[in-house]
């Protein structure tokens, strides 16, 4: 259970060090999170996967969202 903990507090540290640094770009830029959103372009969720380590994962690109970011 501690390692649950641990692991859990090291991710929400990540996610926010993240957001911050989204925050600072969107600022500097002067856009809506939305534009930021938008000008980011497609995600290749295969490349996104094998950069987080999760290999054991699979794509299912008929559930994927079409519209938005997500293609």
């Amino acid at each position: 259970m501690k390692n649950k903990k641990v692991w859990e507090t090291k991710s929400l540290e990540w996610i926010h060090k993240v957001r911050e640094e989204m925050d600072e770009e969107i600022r500097g830029k002067g856009m809506t999170p939305a534009e930021w959103i938008k000008s980011r372009g497609v995600i290749d969720t295969a490349l996104l996967c094998k950069k987080l380590g999760l290999e054991n994962c699979t794509i299912v690109k008929d559930k994927a969202r079409v519209s938005g970011v997500f293609r």
